[in-house]
């Protein structure tokens, strides 16, 4: 492993590189940004890179017995420690043992490194303990917080981080990641990719499940059935929706993707722009079926019902009016 494996990041690994190679490391960081975009990944790095025995520009060397340590999984290093939430929150318990720890000298070291994983969901006591450390940090510590919510996160803990953003990761680095570490064709990798939100881990998760073709052909053909279907079809269709609360977004997202396939080839775009690809067939027979005016309307229909359920409206209401907005749409 090396800063490399840090995909998509080059702002926040440049940044912390040349922190090491010029011996400017902060005594604590606050890596802030969506999850499965590398933030664990770069602390590891960051670790191994502090305690490494012959470092280069930043860079730890992968062989010594710090940095095969470091590497294993979970990290076997004496100087490492990685705190997680018990259970829904990073308890009062878990802080106390952290101040035991990081104010003895490092073992095999030079660093003593603490790893704080889900920093917004410390409750106040937690954070408090933290806290203390962290107005009066030893010379030999270094802390990284992680968090996907920074505005969750205690602000007398973020004023004393310097805080490290972390992006969601480009489609393209995403489907070369796929196409790299799980074999699968490109179109397939594109597709994953877009769907993924710019998170590695999920994009990984999701190309090694069978459901992503499922959901996908379900969109397909509920679009391709909807000019069809009647009112009491219609509110079937958010019925189901409704019982699989936890897929919904997943189902809106490939439902989007259909449309904005088939809106790009109505208005005539280069079909190499097309994500679902492998199915031009089916973007064709939608982009014909309705024409650009519907497939517009209908992909308001669905980016005015996602803002109202980020709103915590009532779902089921949103996802009938959802649906009855799709037809209208559909039928132009």
């Amino acid at each position: 492993m090396s800063w490399s494996a840090v995909r998509g990041q080059e702002l926040a690994v440049n940044l912390l590189r040349r922190a090491v190679a010029t011996d400017r490391v902060a005594h604590a960081y606050l890596f802030a940004g969506p999850p499965g975009v590398g933030k664990r990944l770069a602390a590891l790095e960051l670790a191994r890179s502090l305690n490494c025995v012959s470092p280069v520009g930043g860079e730890a060397c992968g062989h010594c017995v710090s940095c095969r340590k470091l590497a294993a999984d979970p990290p076997v290093h004496p100087d490492f420690t990685l705190v997680e939430p018990d259970g829904r929150f990073i308890k009062t318990d878990q802080m106390r043992a952290v101040q035991s720890e990081v104010y003895a000298r490092p073992t095999e070291g030079r660093v003593r490194m603490v790893v704080i994983d889900g920093a917004e969901r410390m409750n106040a006591e937690s954070g408090n303990l933290l806290l203390k450390v962290l107005e009066e940090p030893p010379a030999h510590a270094c802390f990284v917080l992680l968090t996907t919510n920074l505005a969750g996160v205690l602000p007398t803990i973020v004023s004393r981080c310097q805080i490290v953003h972390f992006s969601p990761v480009r489609p393209e680095e995403i489907a070369a990641i796929l196409q790299q570490r799980a074999g699968i064709e490109p179109g397939r990798a594109r597709l994953v990719a877009t769907l993924s939100g710019g998170s590695v881990s999920r994009a990984l998760e999701m190309a090694a499940s069978p459901e992503v073709e499922e959901r996908r052909d379900r969109a397909c053909d509920f679009l391709l059935r909807l000019g069809q279907m009647n009112d009491a079809a219609l509110l079937e269709q958010a019925e189901a929706l409704e019982k699989e609360k936890d897929l919904l977004d997943a189902r809106l997202d490939m439902l989007t993707l259909w449309l904005r396939d088939a809106l790009l080839v109505a208005q005539g775009a280069d079909e190499r722009l097309v994500v679902n690809s492998d199915r031009l067939a089916d973007v064709r027979r939608l982009a014909d079926r309705y024409g650009g005016v519907s497939l517009l309307g209908m992909l308001e229909a669905v980016a005015g019902a996602r803002g109202l359920l980020l709103r915590s409206a009532n779902t089921r209401l949103v996802l009938d009016v959802l649906m009855l907005r799709l037809h209208r749409a559909a039928l132009g």
